[in-house]
């Protein structure tokens, strides 16, 4: 292992030890104990998950908003069904996930077919699927699952599901062929294609390989939270942000400690920033403030990359001259 690399993994590591010193100095006791760092994983279980569906897409330069809304939709469509028709916990995993999987892949299929622009696809659907959720329930826009159907939400359950999760997405990511052919298309589109690589099917595989892990990530909500609430007027895209930060830091961190590894390490920030926030007493604007803030810096930092590297590179060569 070279030094760059072992720098790379130290700072993925100290850079949220010290944002979690950072809130523990300046909010003391209300940041302090494990109750609070307990708070912290558990909140970070949902943009972890929701960043493992993300990320196929994102490879491929597609971006998907209309994650909140699919989570929504299939959370509640699966919790109907499995108090409607008795169907239990299983049943109730197993209709959610496939109701995840048949919406992503209507997303797929807008956006192979109709050549739109991913975001503007993602904001479509996401409109039709919020009217979705909110129509299952019969207008009310809320529904509240049986106790029986949240064991997946508490601990230990939810951990055993975040560590299935991650084993598998990193068999999916590494070991398969579509992603390998995500990974060729994200180099170069064209070389792909010209290499054989169907890049419209791939494209759509990324929507529906994707929702499976919506889908967990909608029942970890769905149980954790006891009760899922319909939104409308594309609120739901709020829901995708700090996924989407989570991802773009662990793209950042591959190279050092690994996707899965870097997109945790993301979530974890994430949920310690706004943890730290609500201790110190900051109102919801200024939390939707260091939200925007922090992606805006995300976004730039993952846009920038190489730009970013030949600078240093550059700086590095220039005190070698000196």
């Amino acid at each position: 292992m070279n030094g760059k690399k072992q720098k790379g993994i130290a700072a993925s590591i100290l850079f949220p030890v010290a944002i979690y010193l950072l809130f523990l100095i300046t909010a003391r006791e209300r940041f302090v104990g494990t109750g609070v760092l307990r708070a912290i994983l558990i909140q970070s279980f949902m943009p972890l998950l929701c960043a493992y569906g993300m990320v196929f897409g994102r490879s491929m330069r597609m971006l998907d908003l209309s994650i909140g809304s699919r989570i929504i939709a299939s959370s509640m469509i699966g919790g109907i069904a499995a108090m409607n028709y008795h169907m239990g916990l299983m049943g109730f995993v197993v209709v959610t996930i496939i109701s995840s999987v048949l919406l992503g892949a209507i997303c797929g299929l807008v956006f192979r077919y109709f050549r739109i622009p991913s975001i503007v696809v993602s904001l479509v659907i996401a409109m039709i699927f919020e009217v979705i959720g909110s129509k299952v329930t019969n207008g009310m826009a809320f529904l509240k699952l049986d106790k029986e159907l949240t064991i997946l939400g508490g601990v230990p359950w939810n951990v055993v599901v975040i560590m299935i999760t991650t084993l598998l997405f990193y068999c999916v990511y590494y070991k398969t062929k579509f992603c390998y052919n995500v990974r060729a298309i994200s180099g170069d589109e064209i070389i792909a294609k010209n290499n054989g690589i169907n890049v419209d099917k791939t494209k759509f595989l990324a929507y529906v390989v994707g929702s499976f892990f919506i889908g967990i990530a909608a029942i970890i909500q769905m149980s954790y939270a006891t009760s899922m609430s319909a939104q409308l007027n594309m609120e739901s895209l709020s829901m995708s942000f700090k996924p989407l930060m989570a991802m773009i830091v662990g793209v950042q961190l591959q190279d050092y400690v690994g996707l899965p590894a870097g997109i945790f390490i993301g979530s974890f920030m994430i949920s310690t920033l706004f943890s730290g926030l609500v201790a110190l007493g900051f109102p919801a604007p200024a939390q939707d403030i260091a939200l925007g803030i922090f992606l805006v810096i995300a976004v730039s930092l993952s846009t920038n990359t190489e730009k970013i590297g030949e600078l240093i590179a550059k700086q590095r060569r220039k005190k070698l001259i000196t």
